[in-house]
């Protein structure tokens, strides 16, 4: 993919407590081992802010 593709996936949530700016984190990678056509793999990745 180039570097402003883009791309959508359904995943879920569950938030079991509240904690004021909490961040988690979503990274994306194949089932099985890397992708070939990626030679930048620490890019793979985002912060996920639920507010």
């Amino acid at each position: 993919m180039l570097e402003d593709t883009e791309r959508s996936y359904d995943f879920s949530v569950r938030i079991d407590t509240v904690v004021p700016g909490a961040t988690g984190a979503v990274s994306i990678h194949p089932e099985w081992g890397e992708f070939a056509f990626d030679p930048d793999t620490t890019n793979n990745k985002a912060v996920l802010a639920v507010n």
